[in-house]
This record gives structure tokens, sequence and C-alpha cells, in this order.
């Protein structure tokens, strides 16, 4: 192949290899629902045996909150088949439902030698499930979207006993599934036992949910962040 020829291929393949990062570039942006809420949050737990220190833990917790986004121009998201183009706002509500089933021990690490007697450690894995309901409104048309996914469930923390009955603590808690869906969530929280059976909890936490809709290759991404209260009932 002389010069000039080998000079047209070049042009041509840097042409293709153009269009073809072109077309892979998506103006498709993903639904950002972000606020500050309210959660509310609801656990119990049954030890196996009375010997042992493993336990069947049920977790549940909802939050709700409202949100705003700008759409750029030359950008647009995609709600159910619907594609809503910038330069534009949108504005909508989130509601967000998540469960869990998991199996492990609050004193995986009880404190002791090296560390605080009043120190311990929790590890919990099993499965969970999220239930998210997310509206937008633009132009006076309000969409809707919805879905429950099953995931991987796994929770890692700390707690030191202030006293017998008052607990401080951080925990972590992450799910995942199939399509990479899944919840990150990290909590400071106190708690107090009234009885035996029945501790008050509360404190502050930071969750990201990220969904992705594959049928429209976007994600919604809801991210929350506020108080929560709730009541542990332990067996």
């Amino acid at each position: 192949m002389d010069k000039t020829g080998l000079n047209f291929a070049t042009c041509v393949f840097s042409v293709l290899v153009l269009l073809l990062i072109n077309g892979c570039t998506s103006n498709v942006i993903s639904i950002d629902t972000k606020d500050s809420v309210t959660f509310s949050t609801l656990e119990t737990s049954i030890p196996l045996s009375k010997q042992r220190k493993d336990r069947i833990k049920l977790r549940g917790s909802r939050a709700g909150g409202d949100y705003s986004q700008v759409v750029p121009d030359g950008k647009m998201i995609i709600i159910e088949g619907t594609q809503i183009h910038g330069p534009t706002d949108v504005s909508g509500t989130t509601d967000l439902t998540y469960a869990s089933l998991s199996y492990g021990s609050e004193d995986i690490l009880p404190g002791g030698g090296l560390m605080p007697q009043e120190l311990s450690f929790l590890v919990y894995v099993g499965a969970a499930q999220t239930n998210m309901d997310v509206t937008l409104l633009h132009e006076g048309t309000t969409y809707t979207t919805n879905d429950r996914t099953t995931e991987l469930y796994l929770q890692l923390g700390g707690a030191y006993a202030i006293t017998p009955a008052f607990k401080a603590g951080l925990t972590w808690a992450s799910t995942v599934g199939a399509d990479l869906t899944g919840i990150s969530e990290v909590d400071l929280r106190l708690g107090y036992a009234l009885f035996s059976h029945l501790e008050v909890i509360g404190g502050y936490r930071w969750l990201e949910y990220n969904y992705l809709v594959e049928e429209d290759d976007s994600t919604i991404r809801v991210k929350f962040k506020g108080p929560f209260i709730g009541l542990n009932i332990p067996f």
C-alpha cells in the first residue's frame, strides 16, 4: 500500500473510532432523588438456643422524601419508557421500604483481654427485600415507577456499653442484587433498654440506594439522610 492509501485508511479508521465512541456515550442521566428525611425502624432477634450467642434477626425500615432535579441541555432522563429532554426541571417523591432476614451474632468479638469489656461487635448475613416507589412530575404530568428487588444482605458494626442499659454504636449494612442494585447504609446509633426484651433505638443514618433500570439503560439513585427512631425487641 502506498503512502496516500495508508493515510486514507488511517483517516477512515479514526472516523470509525470516533463514531463508535460517540455511539457508546449515552446522554441518559440518572434520576437523582435526594432529601433529608426521618427513618422509622423496627428490629427483633431470636437466639437459636440459650447456650449459643448466634441469632436470627428480622429488621425493617422505611423513609419517604421529596426531590427536585435539573436535567441539563443535551441530556435526558427516562422513566417508564418516556424520555424527558433537557434543559428542564423535574420533581417528585420517593418512598423506600426495606427489610432483611439474617443470621449472626451481636457478640462476634466480645470485649475482654486487650479490648474493653464494654466493647462488642456484630456480624449478620442473609437476604433482604427493597420496595421502591418513585413519582416524577414534569410540566403537569406525573410519572410513576416502582419495583421490588431481592438482594443479599450484610451488616457489620460495633457497640460500646456506656451503662448496662445504655449503648452507643456504629453499624454499616449493604445489600446487592443480581443486577448490582442495592443499598448502602451507615448508622450512628444509641440504644436504651427499657426492659430485657424492649430497647428504644435512635440516631442518624446515611443511606444510598442504586436501582438499575435495565430496559432503559438508566439508574435511579436514592440518597437519604437524617435521624431515625425505632424499637428493638430481642428475645
